[in-house]
């Protein structure tokens, strides 16, 4: 599922418009446990979490993805649950795809009932905002005394800056930020295995190492996503201004950002060609690449037969605690439902202990929860993952977010289309950058409301 998922998000996030909206903390906005601690509790809001009602109900779940579930796979991992949780409550799933019809904006359009929606943050915009479909979900979170607090802040920070400062949804998984490796390749050729905590500088080393032609057969040594790596930048770098609406690549920070990534594909013997399927392609599929930084989902069944484990994803030599942002997917609650204290209700459990360690322990979600214990059972029933290096899948402590617009894809596929033109020599990186960044902005000009 997440295989493809972020990927997806990420693909939806470099070809579409993404992101949001601005800013607030990652705590307060809070739980009815803190204002009773605070004394802020008001006249007519309950003093004890109230009960839910428990007549029979159907929920609808949406989600926008044919390429990452079937209605099958949504059913089996998040329908049985509820259904075994609440059998009062009748879980039906649809996914979008490209046949007509099938779209938000279709479905909304015939009248479909939609309860739940789950989102990556980048296919929130067209899923969420362009359809006008945002629910502030504070009043549910007081009225059923919901804990914010155990949840990943980042991710929760990022929520609230989505809805200005309220909450549209609860985060539900994040994909992992780490470093696959093949060891057999590592093994061929005598090189060690990549640790926790590498620089990018070291593994630019291993990089130059492993990058090498035996017989007719071409290695490499280090795949990933350009695009997502932009979107999930540890240096707080902001591709739009928040406060123009413009895009701001063009810039010493970004090119420096770029540079550091450009200098792999700049090695003897290194294939120019960066496709994100292509990349993606060399490590999972072809398997002559030694490295794959993960940006983007879990993979289990293409890592199945590899000799694989993983290492935690690299750091920049002057910020060796700061991890990439998260790439969070959210539970959304549309307005438009008739149904939500249930829909509270289930997207509540989603996010419980109970279920998050059990789709952990089963390797199919990363847990969006603080408990170190839930944190570090993921794929504890799964052979393939048992004697890896799980808790390397997660970082220590996620990067602070970028300043987040709803143009964010637009110049984060920019970024990307410029690092491409320099490794491919077609354009110098200032003629690239600059060229990039008119061409965002005419993008954002195109796409703003009219």
């Amino acid at each position: 599922m997440v295989n493809s998922k972020v990927r997806k998000g990420v693909s939806a996030v470099t070809a579409t418009v993404i992101t949001v909206l601005m800013a607030a903390g990652c705590s307060g906005g809070g739980t009815l446990q803190t204002a009773e601690k605070e004394g802020t509790v008001k006249e007519g809001q309950p003093a004890k979490p109230v009960e839910p009602p428990q007549e029979p109900v159907e929920l609808v779940i949406y989600y926008p993805y044919v390429s990452d579930w079937d209605e099958a796979g949504l059913m089996q991992t998040f329908g049985e649950p509820i259904k075994k949780k609440f059998p009062y409550i009748t879980p039906t799933f649809i996914v979008g795809d490209s046949r007509p019809g099938r779209s938000i904006t279709d479905l909304i359009a015939a009248g479909q009932k939609i309860d739940i929606m789950f989102c990556s943050i980048g296919a929130t915009p067209p899923t969420i905002l362009d359809p006008k479909l945002e629910y502030d979900i504070t009043p549910l979170i007081k009225k059923y005394g919901y804990d914010l607090n155990k949840l990943e802040p980042t991710s929760l920070d990022m929520a609230r800056q989505i809805a200005k400062g309220g909450l549209y949804g609860l985060p539900a998984y994040v994909p992992p930020s780490a470093l696959y490796y093949n060891k057999d390749i590592f093994d061929k050729f005598g090189v060690p295995y990549p640790k926790d905590g590498m620089t990018w500088d070291e593994m630019y080393e291993l990089n130059k190492k492993l990058t090498r032609k035996e017989g007719d057969a071409q290695y490499y040594g280090l795949s990933m996503s350009f695009s997502g790596a932009a979107q999930m930048n540890a240096r707080k770098l902001n591709p739009i201004d928040p406060a123009t609406e413009k895009a701001n690549i063009n810039t010493a920070g970004w090119k420096s950002f770029a540079e550091n990534f450009i200098r792999f594909y700049q090695i003897p013997g290194y294939s120019t060609s960066v496709d994100v399927s292509a990349q993606f392609n060399r490590f999972f599929k072809d398997r002559n690449t030694a490295m794959f930084v993960e940006l983007t989902g879990i993979h289990g069944a293409l890592l199945e037969g590899m000799n694989f484990d993983i290492a935690s994803f690299p750091v920049f030599a002057d910020a060796p605690s700061a991890g990439p942002q998260p790439y969070p997917t959210y539970y959304y609650i549309p307005n438009t439902s008739k149904v939500k204290d249930q829909a509270f209700q289930v997207i509540s459990y989603f996010t419980s202990e109970e279920f998050q360690q059990q789709k952990a322990r089963e390797g199919k979600l990363l847990p969006i929860l603080q408990n170190k214990t839930v944190k570090e059972s993921f794929g504890q029933d799964v052979p393939l993952f048992k004697g890896k290096n799980t808790k390397a899948m997660l970082p220590q402590t996620y990067g602070a977010p970028s300043a987040v617009t709803r143009y964010n894809g637009i110049a984060t596929t920019e970024f990307y289309n410029a690092v491409i033109a320099v490794i491919g020599g077609t354009k110098d990186l200032n003629t690239a950058f600059r060229d990039a960044e008119e061409i965002a902005n005419q993008k954002i000009q195109t796409a703003k409301p009219k």
